[in-house]
């Protein structure tokens, strides 16, 4: 059961797309009948089996995004998006680099293709190597390596497929990284990223580095969970003149994709950037 991807390479394509109101409104009514969205089976992308959608907490609002678990390998939507949408692009034999290491998705996606390399943005070795123990603790293997996505060691052209999920908003000099993004895909390689994406047209800067190495707060200070780096700065919620920024990156194509199959617990709410080299 395939995920439908509606790709949008600009913001007035997507005003023009009145199914994605239809989307919102039957995501909207489900949302206030949570009883539905934990009774309703569910093909889980991870799992590959149907499942169900796990108790949520009565007390805070269904996050589609973040929440939506699967009951069986506690894979949020977000993550089982990024499962269903690799498998449509990538081959088991594929280069794939993904720019976060010491995560749940990482270890499922291991087995799965044969050249997958990650790295944290982490150049203590001994953190490293708590970062290895944690992985290997939720079932992935190997070493933890040390990247900066702005500065990344690998050859031009050397991957199929680069993979950021929810990294980029963290990234003061985000531009720098889609261009190495570009730099080490081969021609007609593949992006997916995901981030805080607003569905307005302007980028939305919460927060900057000063000459001084300092920061500048525009706004409220937010931060994002780590399993084992603790909380890190949102500098940025993306509109849509990132699409912008990655053609002048150099990707000869760039859309925000709407992902939605309600079979699979994925319903309205969910942005992926995806841009060909």
């Amino acid at each position: 059961m395939d995920v439908v991807a509606s790709s949008f390479e600009s913001e007035a394509v997507r005003r023009a797309d009145r199914g994605l109101f239809a989307r919102w409104l039957f995501t909207q009514r489900m949302l206030q009948h949570r009883e539905l969205v934990e009774a309703m089976p569910i093909l889980c992308a991870n799992c590959g089996d149907a499942t169900q959608v796990a108790a949520t907490d009565a007390a805070r609002p269904v996050c589609v995004r973040e929440g939506v678990v699967c009951a069986r390998c506690g894979m949020s939507a977000r993550l089982r998006v990024a499962v269903a949408m690799l498998s449509e692009v990538a081959d088991a034999s594929d280069r794939i680099y993904v720019t976060e290491q010491s995560t749940p998705l990482f270890a499922a996606l291991q087995p799965r293709y044969q050249n997958l390399r990650g790295s944290e943005f982490e150049p203590d070795e001994a953190k490293r190597q708590e970062m290895a123990a944690y992985l290997a603790g939720i079932g992935g293997s190997g070493e933890v390596n040390f990247e900066d996505v702005t500065r990344l060691s690998m050859s031009d052209q050397s991957q199929d497929v680069v993979l950021s999920f929810d990294v980029l908003e963290h990234v003061p000099d985000y531009r720098a990284a889609l261009r190495e993004f570009a730099r080490v895909l081969r021609p007609g390689g593949i992006l997916q990223a995901t981030f805080p994406f607003t569905d307005a047209q302007d980028t939305l800067v919460r927060a900057r580095v000063l000459d001084d190495g300092g920061v500048e707060h525009l706004m409220e200070p937010e931060f994002h969970g780590d399993p084992i780096g603790g909380p890190v700065l949102c500098f940025y919620h993306f509109g849509w003149d990132v699409l912008d920024e990655v053609r002048r990156a150099g990707f000869s194509r760039a859309a925000m994709v709407a992902p939605w199959c309600p079979e699979q617990g994925v319903y309205y709410g969910h942005w992926v950037l995806q841009a060909t080299r």
